[in-house]
């Protein structure tokens, strides 16, 4: 008993200590990283804008569900250059505050026209999308039409995703690693972990193509306790996203460009249930489908790219983000 009892004080040392470690590593990282961009009271809790540039359309870019307005450093500050570009955190993101369950695609769309409003940043916009992302972008349209000039898609999800046996074997075995990963962050051991350079190599990867003060501004934010539970509250409402995004119909003649990851490596350490060949070729199929959205589309190749082009090759979503630009301020000319 002696032994049992001191097993037990030693492991409940240890996580206080861990979760001490944890808090103080949040607060400093709130002190030394403070959000680049505005808090937006929205309703219950507060969401971070972050806006370049002058011009009109103004162009809102949506992240991965991964991701949040930092995960668009290497393509945000170059199109401003030519019009407003706003990124933005979703809430429990990045600076964002966490918001109300469950976090389906309608809830996340109505916060980010919450957000445009309060914020007074008025349309046209351009939405770009990446990867889960594009479904929010795309309720966002159906939502509210006569504010949307035009459209990117980057590596977007597709309605049918999930019906999809490799897409679910994706799916699943990341969702089954967020719960322990949430309790490891929460003990300190992901922050400590971190510290000796420990991280997965999706997100070393991120951390070497973007620029030295981005990074440690990136670090921080995966390293949020709600990071981890953000997450698993847009997986647990993902099926729910889809139907959404299945109901939402077609974009009409909405100018669309869909950029596609064509890469050797779509996700780096892809789980080993996951035959890759089939994933790709599944893949390719849903972003050509998403051809069909509009009349007026094309379809751009990254060939250099993983799922996250942003990183890998910015420039390509530069070029298709100006071309939808251009095109909506044609539009608007002919009127």
């Amino acid at each position: 008993m002696r032994v049992l009892t001191w097993l037990l004080g030693t492991i409940v040392a240890l996580a206080t200590v861990g979760a001490v470690y944890q808090i103080v590593g949040m607060v400093l990282d709130r002190h030394h990283y403070p959000p680049p961009g505005q808090m937006v009271d929205i309703g219950g809790h507060r969401l971070h804008l972050y806006c370049l540039g002058t011009g009109t359309p103004t162009v809102i870019l949506e992240a991965a569900a991964p991701g949040w307005s930092l995960y668009w450093s290497n393509v945000h500050p170059q199109l401003a250059r030519t019009t407003r570009v706003c990124a933005y955190d979703r809430a429990g993101l990045g600076w964002s505050e966490r918001g109300p369950l469950p976090r389906t695609g309608h809830r996340m769309t109505r916060e980010l026209h919450r957000l445009l409003e309060r914020a007074g940043i008025p349309g046209p916009y351009v939405l770009v999308g990446h990867s889960f992302g594009g479904l929010i972008v795309r309720l966002y349209q159906h939502d509210y039409p006569q504010e949307v000039a035009g459209m990117v898609l980057v590596d977007a999800g597709h309605e049918s995703e999930m019906r999809q046996a490799e897409f679910r074997a994706f799916a699943n075995a990341d969702k089954s690693r967020l719960p322990v990963i949430r309790a490891l962050t929460m003990l300190g051991m992901t922050r400590l972990l971190a510290s000796q350079g420990q991280l997965p190599q999706l997100l070393i990867e991120q951390e070497e193509k973007v620029s030295a003060e981005i990074r440690p501004l990136l670090r921080a934010g995966w390293l949020r306790t709600g990071y981890y539970s953000t997450l698993a509250d847009e997986s647990g409402g993902l099926i729910e996203t889809l139907e959404q995004v299945r109901r939402s119909g077609s974009l009409g003649d909405l100018p669309l460009v869909v950029v596609t990851a064509t890469g050797p490596i779509w996700w780096p350490e892809m789980p080993g249930q996951v035959p890759s060949a089939k994933f790709r070729k599944m893949w390719l199929e849903l972003q050509q489908d998403l051809m069909k959205l509009s009349a007026d589309s094309r379809q751009v190749l990254a060939g250099q790219s993983g799922h996250f082009i942003q990183f890998d090759q910015p420039a390509i979503v530069i070029d298709a983000v100006r071309h939808v630009v251009d095109a909506a301020r044609q539009t608007s000319k002919n009127r």
